[in-house]
Formats: structure tokens, C-alpha cells, sequence
């Protein structure tokens, strides 16, 4: 039944896997506290933020997409969205693109979002671009009715790929920063389990191990460094794992680099660390460092489009430019944490970042754009 002027709307979320990754994170974040009636499903699999959501009693489905399942995803998936019935089928990350939206078109429902997370200047999702990914991604973004872009820098890329901008909201993500404050018991308990003492430095890296956010440069980077004390912490897992892994011991820092892999704290994880390193040159919005300032801590990063489309600048954030070639990557990358490391402090937050990117109004704002979609389609 269609809900009357003012009644809660029914909203179908569906990603990819609700694992940890930042896209996973904002999804979480805006089901928590919608306004609407909410259910989510995941294309492939669970993981921490699937278990999160549910203990906080909102409904998560897995469909287990895998092997001749993705042959009738589509199909599958209208099945279910037509007994939810929802007014609003907003969908994250490209499979879900790639399956929701046609599956949410053949089960009739009225307005259906896509959110942009992804989409680099390069790459989306790590697939290069090239002319039929961009034709196809143009189908799906004409088959919807309206698409979020995280940043104006990925609205400014959506745009480059011929998306209309009346056909484009953004809404910046939204972070949760009271969750972000320094904790020092978390801190301990997290050094503890590294087996790491208060007077050891933590330098530390939060991202998926995959190509675009480059930490084997940060381990070239780093590895001079890590002496004296100083130590390297990276969570996140993803394909590049065992090859990581593997350059650290070549580089003769395996005993100074924790591999703390997928953590579903990452807050507590950033009270344990004194200096945030992001080499990342192709981002749509930047969470792990802007979560890293919201943390009161010290960041080296090469983008961040969320700390570059603020009024001012961040103290105690320094940007890299990029070299012109790996090695002066590296040497610039290697110099900055210098710098910092010369001066470790913890930073006062900086209120800007609460009023552009605080999680009530990201969330407000996608209820909004939701009621406003429905509205014009029953005209």
C-alpha cells in the first residue's frame, strides 16, 4: 500500500556485501537513523556491518549471489523487492547498479536511487574506465531516477560522464564524530592486543588492500622510518594481503607492520594511533583520513576531495603532491611523515567538519531526497 502524505516511506537499500569498506559504513549509517521504515540486502555476503545492523533490529537479507546465481540475480532480486513493496529502492556500489536497478524497474517500483561512492577519476571500483563500462553505466543511470554523488568532486565526475546535473544530488557522507572521540582506554586495550606500550608510535593505515590506495607505497615510505619505537599499523583487508605482507618482509619491517585486516572498530583502532598515513591519489570523498581528523590526529595524505572542498584549511592535515614517478612518490611521501613525526600532537577537531559533514543532516538529507522523489512521481 502506498503510504499517505506524511506516513514513513518504505526504503529497500541494496549493496554489494556489508562488510567494512566505507560505502558498507554509510549505508549503515543512514539506515540507522532514517525516519523511514528500512530493510537492506546484500548482493553476496554479511560480514561485520550485516551483524551490526542487525543487533540494532533492522532487517538484513543475504541473498549469497555467487557463481550461476548472478544468471537470475535479477529476477531473484524482484522477487523480493516486490513482497516489501517499497516506495524507494536506493542501491550502493556497481553490482548493485548492475542488478538492483533492472531488478527494482521489473518489480515496479516507483523511485530508484543509485549512489555514487566510487567512481575515481580513473577507475570505478578498481575496473578501468573504458567505453563500454561507461556506456553501460550510462543505461543504468538512465533507468533511475536520481543519483547521489558523496563529494561535489563526484558529482563533478558524474558530470564529465554525461549525467545530467538536475539528474545529480550530492550529499556529502556523513560521519558519526562523537563516536570518533580519543578514548584512552580504547587506545591501551587496542596496544595491548598489538603488544605495543604507551611510548611506542603508531603510525597507522585504514583502507581496502587493493591498487588505488597504494600502501605498498606508504611501506617504501615508512619502512626507514619504522626504528626507535615506531611502528606500522594497516586495517583493512582486500586482495593485495599476501603481497603486502610479503613486501614488508622484504623490505626487513615485518617484525615493526601489524596486519590488523577487516575491524568493525575503527574508532578505537584511531585512539591507538598517532599519525594517519593515506597515499590514495584517486578518492571520491576520503573517509579514513577525514575519520582520522575526527580523531584528533595528525594525517599525511595525497587526496582527500572531503578536506579539499572545505572553506579552510585543516591544521595538522598535510597534503603530498604526487611525484613523477614511483620513486618520487615514495621520497615525498617519506618526507611529509618526517615532518610530522617531528611534531606528533593531538588536534583539536575542527567544528567545520561537524557542520559539513555530521551524520544527522547526511542522513536528513537522504530522507529529504527520498520523500521529495516519491512526491514528484504520484504527481
Amino acid at each position: 500500500m502506498t503510504p499517505v502524505e506524511g506516513d514513513p516511506l518504505k526504503v529497500v537499500h541494496v549493496i554489494t556485501s556489508l562488510t567494512t569498506g566505507g560505502a558498507e559504513r554509510q549505508l549503515e549509517l543512514l539506515v540507522s537513523r532514517s525516519e523511514h521504515h528500512t530493510a537492506t540486502i546484500a548482493l553476496y555476503e554479511g560480514g561485520p556491518v550485516a551483524d551490526s545492523l542487525r543487533s540494532s533490529g533492522h532487517r538484513v537479507d543475504v541473498l549469497g549471489m555467487d557463481g550461476w546465481r548472478k544468471l537470475v540475480a535479477p529476477l531473484r532480486l524482484a522477487r523480493r523487492l516486490r513482497r516489501y513493496r517499497p516506495d524507494v529502492v536506493h542501491v550502493h556500489l556497481l553490482a548493485a547498479q548492475l542488478w538492483g536497478i533492472p531488478a527494482a524497474r521489473l518489480a515496479g517500483v516507483p523511485v530508484v536511487v543509485s549512489s555514487e561512492h566510487s567512481l575515481m577519476d580513473d577507475t570505478i571500483e578498481g575496473r578501468p574506465h573504458t567505453w563500454w563500462l561507461r556506456l553501460l553505466y550510462r543505461v543504468l543511470e538512465r533507468m533511475t531516477t536520481h543519483t547521489v554523488a558523496v563529494s561535489a568532486t563526484t558529482a563533478g565526475r558524474l558530470h564529465e560522464w554525461g549525467v545530467a546535473d538536475e539528474r545529480i544530488t550530492v550529499v556529502d557522507n556523513g560521519i558519526d564524530f562523537e563516536r570518533l572521540v580519543f578514548d584512552p582506554a580504547a587506545r591501551r586495550r587496542v596496544r595491548a592486543e598489538l603488544g605495543l606500550g604507551d611510548g611506542a608510535t603508531v603510525i597507522g593505515v585504514v583502507g581496502r588492500l587493493d591498487p588505488v590506495k597504494r600502501i605498498d607505497t606508504i611501506l617504501r615510505a615508512a619502512a626507514p622510518l619504522l626504528r626507535d619505537g615506531r611502528h606500522l599499523v594497516v586495517a583493512g583487508t582486500g586482495p593485495l594481503w599476501a603481497q603486502l605482507r610479503a613486501l614488508s618482509a622484504q623490505l626487513g619491517v615485518a617484525d615493526a607492520v601489524s596486519w590488523l585486516g577487516a575491524r568493525g572498530d575503527v574508532n578505537e583502532v584511531l585512539s591507538a594511533m598517532d599519525l594517519l598515513v593515506s597515499a590514495s591519489a584517486d578518492e571520491t570523498f576520503g573517509m579514513a583520513v577525514v575519520e582520522a581528523v575526527g580523531s584528533g590526529l595528525p594525517v599525511v595524505y595525497v587526496q582527500c576531495p572531503a578536506l579539499e572542498e572545505l572553506p579552510e584549511d585543516v591544521p595538522g592535515a598535510v597534503r603530498v603532491a604526487r611525484g613523477d614517478d614511483p620513486d618520487a612518490d615514495v621520497r615525498l611521501l617519506s618526507a611529509a611523515l618526517v615532518t610530522q613525526l617531528d611534531r606528533l600532537r593531538r588536534w583539536p577537531v575542527p567544528a567545520v567538519l561537524g557542520e559539513r559533514y555530521g551524520a544527522v543532516g547526511a542522513a536528513a538529507s537522504v530522507d529529504g531526497l527520498h520523500c521529495a522523489l516519491v512526491e514528484r512521481s504520484r504527481a
